[in-house]
């Protein structure tokens, strides 16, 4: 019998995964496959585990979207509780408001930057503004899902179950996992930049936002946090508080 809570409780669920996440799996790679296929269209995250993966193991591209998309049917398969589709629209005000929490938290870490005498490099203006190009909008979708589900599903909750084990307490553990998380998280956007691009700045908004992210996946979820993710880079695109 399936367990019936609220939307507050459900959110954190699988079934509310289901619901967000495999739609927006499907426009990444329907959207991948009506621009062509190329491989260079895939989300940093999504490229690395092709990139990574050895040649005599080569899977197709799409290999990595199936997997995930099975682990989460899997998962809704194990956990009974029901997420309602009229509470959807509910949920996408939700990660909307926590994606502009995020810009707001950006806005303020710029101009408290500036008022030191620097200037983030990470401008919130984009040339996605510009040109609209669907190339890049397909690429922030699959950052929004892959980049949570690697570093909030997959690596916050390796870190904290190993934690967990060390016998370290719930509370230390979390905070550990949370910002050790985040760190590689930043550390990861940094991979194969050009040399003396570098800036301390950007890296440490980025763990902020790594941090940001692994708290909404622990108190709203897998679903909410993908939808955040996505929020948040779609309003870096709009800039609506630009000016």
């Amino acid at each position: 019998m399936e367990r019936s809570g609220g939307y507050w409780t459900s959110c954190r669920g699988a079934s509310a995964a289901l619901l967000m996440v495999l739609p927006l799996l499907a426009i990444y790679e329907g959207g991948i496959a009506a621009l062509g296929g190329d491989v260079a269209l895939r989300a940093g995250v999504d490229a690395w585990i092709g990139r990574l993966t050895p040649d005599r193991f080569r899977v197709p591209d799409w290999a990595p979207s199936a997997v995930l998309a099975l682990g989460i049917i899997a998962w809704r398969i194990a956990e009974p509780g029901r997420f309602r589709v009229r509470w959807l629209p509910v949920a996408v005000v939700e990660c909307v408001v926590l994606g502009a929490g995020l810009l707001t938290m950006f806005r303020g870490f710029d101009h408290w930057f500036e008022g030191k005498g620097g200037a983030l490099p990470m401008e919130m203006t984009s040339q996605l503004a510009l040109d609209w190009n669907p190339c890049e909008w397909i690429g922030l979708v699959g950052a929004g899902i892959f980049e949570e589900a690697v570093f909030r599903l997959g690596l916050l909750g390796i870190c904290y179950a190993v934690l967990r084990v060390l016998h370290m307490p719930n509370v230390l553990a979390t905070a550990m996992a949370v910002s050790g998380s985040a760190l590689v998280f930043s550390m990861a956007h940094h991979v194969g930049e050009v040399p003396g691009a570098f800036s301390w700045s950007t890296f440490v908004f980025r763990w902020l936002a790594g941090v940001y992210f692994a708290w909404v996946m622990i108190f709203r979820g897998f679903g909410i946090a993908v939808g955040t993710h996505l929020a948040y880079d779609l309003l870096v695109v709009v800039d609506p508080w630009a000016g």
